[in-house]
């Protein structure tokens, strides 16, 4: 596929979101504040209303997409709360944010021009509401956003409330204050008319497939996460909606696959990188990994002993095997470095910290073996491993390959660097281990990272690809 064909699919992909904007306009809803009891309940955005409504541009988006938020027929030169609001799962697991604005002589806010001065975030941030979400006051702070269901929206409820109203101010009863103006925006992994989620079960492999409409082929990626386990599909959806053969591989913890991670080998990641390759929807000439903390650890296995992988993307993982051997047709491929328990940490709030669980015992996986090229992500406020190991690698690497490694760090950001606008997820209890880990992060800091990092993650899977012979 040549540089211009790609160019026109990404353009064709667009205008049909585009047009998808168009046809589907906003709702917005307004409550019964006595101020505005003259306006109807709900209405359909306008110029000429009277009444205070939101315009969310667009309201229907990717959710990577940025959106421009504006308010307008506000009372003039009044403090005005943006606050926004969302539900998860079946046990409505909620998160929250909110925004302090100052409405000027006409009435109007201008989220993408105008700093918030208090609330959840601070500063000019336009898309502050959403990746400040979290818990709200009276529910657990250790909670996780992530989609199970990746052919359906997250939805964010965007309401508006005279005054500067912290969380607190929100929650602290059984019932809101009244907003004036609401809207709802739908962020979206996949549109499911334009990337069809396929299951795998071939061989001894597992895992999903989520293929870009059209008859390709399409750059192909194995999206990996860590020791958590199970699959986790967001990404792929996400990188497949951007042109990507995305191939999301769980590889413990999920349907027939092995329980524990010490009964994994390598032979089960040489026969995906197989599939994957030789799958007529991708690229033949080579494919690229994205992996964050345990994936890692493989990706760098395959960038070293499987041609076939072309480009790896390194999120915060260690450059040499933890825990058991690692072993390829019987035979020791990577000698392990065991957990040492004496040397986990925990905060004062309880939880864990593996620094320095894992240490290094002079088995450096040789990832720069296999001539792919290597972007390393750093989070300089991650708990969970030694921020600088990446350094042995680097070191190791042959003066001639070091132009195949690419490092940048992130100060303030924590060890799970998401797709951007998401929440951040400090901590939470790892369902593997059963315990509450600590991956830090500033907010503001981890929000800048990611969103910062996407676009490296993408340019670097586009650049290194082979699309054509």
């Amino acid at each position: 596929m040549e540089n211009k064909d790609w160019n026109c699919k990404m353009a064709t992909r667009r205008l049909s979101t585009l047009c998808r904007h168009i046809l589907c306009q906003p709702r917005i809803t307004l409550l019964s504040n006595p101020a505005f009891r003259s306006c109807s309940t709900t209405i359909m955005q306008s110029q000429g209303t009277s009444c205070p409504v939101i315009y969310a541009e667009p309201r229907i988006a990717l959710y990577d997409e940025k959106i421009n938020i504006k308010l307008d027929n506000f009372p003039s030169n009044e403090k005005i709360t943006l606050h926004g609001q969302c539900i998860q799962g079946e046990k409505e697991i909620i998160f929250a944010s909110c925004g302090h604005y100052m409405s000027n002589e006409c009435g109007q806010v201008s989220i993408t021009e105008q700093p918030s001065t208090g609330g959840t975030y601070t500063g000019l941030e336009p898309m502050g509401i959403v990746w400040s979400l979290q818990s709200p006051p009276g529910q657990s702070g250790n909670a996780r956003m992530l989609w199970r269901k990746t052919d359906q929206p997250m939805f964010i409820q965007l309401s508006t409330y005279l005054g500067h109203l912290q969380l607190e101010d929100i929650y602290k009863s059984n019932s809101k204050p009244e907003s004036l103006a609401e809207i709802e925006l739908e962020r979206w992994l996949r549109f499911p008319s334009e990337v069809t989620r396929i299951e795998v079960k071939a061989g001894n492999v597992r895992g999903v497939l989520y293929l870009p409409a059209g008859e390709g082929p399409f750059p192909g990626v194995i999206d990996m996460f860590g020791s958590a386990g199970g699959i986790m599909e967001y990404r792929a959806a996400l990188l497949a909606s951007h042109g990507f053969a995305a191939f999301s591989l769980p590889f413990f913890r999920y349907q027939d696959l092995p329980e524990y991670l010490m009964d994994i080998t390598f032979d089960y990641f040489e026969e995906a990188v197989n599939w994957l390759s030789s799958h007529p929807k991708v690229c033949p000439h080579g494919i690229g990994v994205l992996a964050v903390s345990k994936g890692v650890e493989y990706a760098y296995c395959m960038s070293a002993f499987l041609h076939q992988i072309k480009c790896v993307v390194a999120i915060n993982g260690l450059p040499y095997y933890g825990l058991n051997d690692l072993y390829h047709k019987k035979k020791l491929l990577c000698r392990g470095s065991p957990f040492n328990v004496s040397q986990c940490d925990m905060s004062p709030e309880g939880e864990l910290m593996l620094l320095k669980s894992t240490p290094y015992m002079d088995n450096l996986i040789p990832a720069w073996q296999g001539n792919a090229k290597h972007l390393l992500l750093v989070s300089e406020d991650d708990y969970q491993l030694d921020v600088d190991c990446y350094k042995l690698l680097i070191d190791a690497c042959p003066e001639e390959k070091k132009n195949n490694f690419e490092v940048v760090r992130y100060p303030g950001a924590g060890h799970l660097l998401e797709p951007p606008y998401t929440a951040l997820c400090r901590s939470f209890v790892n369902p593997s281990f059963g315990v509450l880990m600590l991956f830090g992060g500033l907010m503001k800091e981890h929000a800048h990272a990611q969103e910062d990092s996407w676009q490296r993650i993408l340019k670097h899977l586009r650049t290194y690809i082979p699309t054509s012979s």
